[in-house]
């Protein structure tokens, strides 16, 4: 007769495997999400008139931390062009502005929580 000790050893067992290659798979989720976000600013930005020169200035760099992947996505002010991205975004007392900053981030956000949750029925379904 079992006391459920067995299933619950399995449980952890798998729940390790699971934890372990999580990691890896919500980076790659993450890594898709942040090209996707790049490719939409570069888009915004390559059809204005007075700022399309900052277009490839727009990057992704991963920021880890031990068991955290995160995608920081915008213009890189080191390349060419990347300063105008506080003025295109933001703007100044003289103008500009005219970037909306989170629009890629709605557009991408759908497509990054479905792949997240696809992830989280996988791993549902190897306990």
């Amino acid at each position: 007769m079992s006391d459920g000790l067995e299933e619950v050893r399995r449980l952890a067992q798998n729940l390790g495997k699971v934890a372990g290659s999580a990691v890896e798979d919500v980076d790659a989720v993450l890594k898709k999400g942040a090209q996707n976000i790049k490719m939409e600013m570069v888009a915004d930005v390559s059809a204005s008139e007075h700022f399309k020169g900052m277009a490839g200035s727009i990057s992704y760099e991963s920021r880890y931390s031990v068991g955290r992947p995160r995608y920081v996505v915008g213009p890189d002010k080191s390349r060419r062009g990347g300063a105008l991205g506080n003025i295109y975004y933001f703007g100044t007392s003289r103008g500009g502005g005219s970037g909306d900053i989170d629009k890629p981030l709605r557009s991408e956000e759908p497509r990054t929580v479905s792949a997240l949750e696809a992830l989280a029925a996988k791993w549902a379904g190897q306990l």
